[in-house]
């Protein structure tokens, strides 16, 4: 599924609120889950948020960000807004941190472990497209919860 067009940011999340997120992109009911926006990061404040980043130590979200953009330039633009952190504990143990997509979408970088990376469906575009597409079943979808 795309993000908006290159001139249209979806909006910014707000905190406390539920979305849908999908594994790696993909929009399978196993790869669907529910999050909840904890945090929205600005970036100032993302240079003084230390996190462990897989097994090279810790370093700043800022700087974790510079290097994940930096290795995937075809999917995560070069400026970001903020920086959404969301909980989502059926999908890992650890926070994901979201930033903006080169099509204006939020999708989250690998931080802790290489297999965190999805896109969060910040207005639920994606998730009624996938659920009436006739090609799933749409119970699948509907049965996810956050926890």
């Amino acid at each position: 599924m795309a993000d908006k067009d290159n001139n249209t940011k979806c909006r910014i999340p707000s905190v406390g609120e539920y979305l849908h997120f999908w594994d790696d992109g993909k929009t399978s009911p196993s790869r669907h889950y529910i999050c909840k926006i904890e945090r929205i990061i600005s970036i100032e404040e993302s240079k003084e948020i230390y996190l462990p980043y897989m097994d090279e130590g810790e370093f700043s979200l800022y700087g974790i960000w510079q290097y994940e953009k930096d290795n995937c330039d075809w999917l995560y633009a070069k400026d970001t807004d903020v920086i959404i952190e969301a909980s989502c504990p059926k999908y890992d143990e650890n926070n994901l941190y979201f930033v903006r997509t080169k099509e204006g979408g939020f999708f989250s970088m690998d931080i802790q472990s290489s297999w965190q990376a999805g896109r969060l469906d910040v207005d639920g575009e994606i998730y009624e497209s996938v659920k009436n597409d006739g090609y799933h079943d749409k119970e699948a979808y509907e049965k996810e919860t956050y926890d």
